[in-house]
C-alpha cells in the first residue's frame, strides 16, 4: 500500500504544485513497507519515492506505514 500511495502521489505532481509548495517531506515509516520515503515538491518537476530525498528535507515525519496510507487516502 505504501509504494502504491507514492506512485499515485508521483502521478499527481505538477509544476504548479511544485511552484506553490516549495517543500520537501521525508517520511520515516515503520511496519510493512517501512523505511525512508520522500515527496519532493521543491526540485523542478517534483519527485516521490523510496529512500532519502535528493535535497535536504524541510519536514521529517515519523509514523507507521498504516497511518501514512490513512493520511493520504
Amino acid at each position: 500500500p505504501v509504494a502504491e500511495t507514492f506512485r499515485v502521489i508521483q502521478g499527481a505532481m505538477s509544476e504548479e504544485y511544485v511552484r506553490m509548495t516549495q517543500g520537501v517531506f521525508q517520511f520515516e515509516l515503520s511496519g510493512d513497507d517501512g523505511g525512508t520515503w520522500y515527496i519532493d515538491l521543491k526540485t523542478k518537476g517534483g519527485s516521490a519515492g523510496f529512500g532519502k530525498p535528493p535535497v535536504t528535507a524541510d519536514v521529517v515525519m515519523s509514523m507507521s506505514s498504516a497511518d501514512f496510507v490513512k493520511m493520504f487516502t
